[in-house]
């Protein structure tokens, strides 16, 4: 469980959190609430995945068996019917990308002659074609897969890692999604959670979680932002809290922005300097290109703390003389210049919701961060030159979502309660 300081109280929530909180779709819980078990919430994210659950007073995130707070939304298959979610599947990612799929949830509920779904599948390894109403279908191992199966999968492992913390059969759950989920992709979502014997009791939009999360937070007031960069999709939202209710006032998002353009970024100016170099184009070999987009994974995060970076990968080339490594140095302002324009997308999006309101930045009370996109120095210095407003970080911003999430959950099930409960 993440430390009491980051964890939020849901011993007394506000009477007016739980709908305020849930936009419109979200307010929609299931009939059958009546059954017994506990009510999880659970992030699905683009890139990693994680759940929390009431434990006590407080809501805090369910570790996994190693520890680990959150698990790679990816799936491999080292062979035929083998199949591998989590850490272990993104460790293939670099040496067998063909039967590993990254980010299946960008593809969920979306036609697959969409041109962004065109794009996405076109630099991936594996062969897809269009299936049934004209979905995506990827061939792994000469076996189809729909979407929703993988997604399935993904949801069948955090089931697992749930009903292990808790020690107790886990069906209901409330899950969040970027705010730019319509109605098909939602309808997509519910599909593969009850593939893995789960049922969606309760949608919230990620920046709306990632604000019920933050409203313990003694300076959350007044009309805020909630800036939500996450690794594979960037959300922001214009939320009034200034009456003690919770009311969305403008949303906008971005399904193709995260925290994974950096990487990108980074490994491009790597690549055109080796091959400046050696002349070898390491973006059209599909091991070493994945093999330097997680060293420059590794960078990023350690330029979150430190001023400098080393982007390594070994024996990244085989040659006459031997095998060459990459080796570059990098630091804060390099990352800062590369990143430049994926930041400045960001920005935009926010400028887009605030027009929605015909408000400004600096009408803003506060810009709450969500989104462990967030730790680049880059990233919080833009938006503090955007914004001119405090920014805060009420609880981490990468467990923002889902700690939202689960308060959710515990105000639907402590509703639930209260309304069985026998009258004297």
């Amino acid at each position: 469980p993440i430390p009491d300081a980051a964890a939020a109280p849901v011993s007394r929530p506000p009477a007016s959190a739980a709908p305020a909180a849930a936009p419109a779709r979200s307010s929609r819980p299931s009939a059958r609430l009546d059954r017994d078990g506990p009510i999880v919430g659970i992030d699905l994210g683009t890139t990693y995945t994680s759940a929390a659950a009431v434990q006590g007073t407080k809501v805090v995130i369910l570790a996994r068996e190693d520890g680990s707070l959150s698990t790679p939304s990816v799936i491999s298959f080292p062979s035929r019917g083998e199949l591998l979610v989590g850490a272990a599947a993104r460790a293939r990612i670099a040496t067998d990308p063909a039967h590993t799929v990254t980010s299946p949830k960008r593809l969920l509920g979306r036609p697959y002659g969409d041109r962004e779904v065109q794009t996405f599948i076109a630099q991936a390894p594996y062969r897809s074609t269009a299936g049934p109403y004209g979905t995506t279908v990827i061939e792994i191992w000469q076996t189809q897969y729909a979407i929703t199966q993988l997604v399935s999968y993904l949801f069948a492992d955090i089931r697992d890692t749930v009903e292990h913390a808790l020690g107790t059969d886990v069906t209901r759950v409330v899950v969040s999604v970027p705010i730019t989920f319509e109605d098909a992709r939602i309808e997509a979502l519910r599909r593969a959670a009850q593939m893995a014997g789960l049922e969606i009791v309760a949608i919230i939009d990620e920046p709306s979680a990632a604000a019920l999360a933050n409203r313990f937070d003694k300076s959350f007031g007044g009309i805020v932002g909630v800036y939500d960069f996450g690794g594979g999709t960037f959300d922001f939202s214009v939320v009034d809290v200034s009456h003690g209710d919770f009311r969305v006032l403008a949303t906008a998002g971005d399904t193709w922005l995260g925290g994974d353009d950096f990487d990108v970024v980074l490994g491009e100016a790597a690549a055109n300097q080796f091959w400046r170099q050696r002349k070898v184009d390491l973006r059209k070999q599909a091991v070493e290109w994945q093999k330097l987009l997680f060293a420059c994974e590794r960078a990023k995060r350690t330029l979150s703390e430190e001023e400098h970076a080393l982007i390594s990968v070994p024996s990244v080339l085989r040659t006459a003389e031997g095998m060459v490594d990459l080796t570059l140095g990098i630091d804060r302002p390099t990352l800062a210049r590369a990143g430049a324009a994926v930041i400045q997308r960001s920005i935009d999006c926010c400028l887009q919701a605030l027009e929605l309101v015909d408000m400004k930045p600096s009408d803003l009370s506060s810009i709450y961060l969500s989104g462990g996109t967030t730790y680049v120095p880059a990233v919080r210095e833009a938006v503090t030159q955007a914004f001119q407003v405090p920014i805060r970080t009420g609880v981490p911003p990468e467990h923002a979502v889902c700690l939202g999430a689960a308060i959710h959950a515990a105000q639907l099930q402590l509703r639930r309660a209260t309304t069985l409960r026998p009258r004297p």
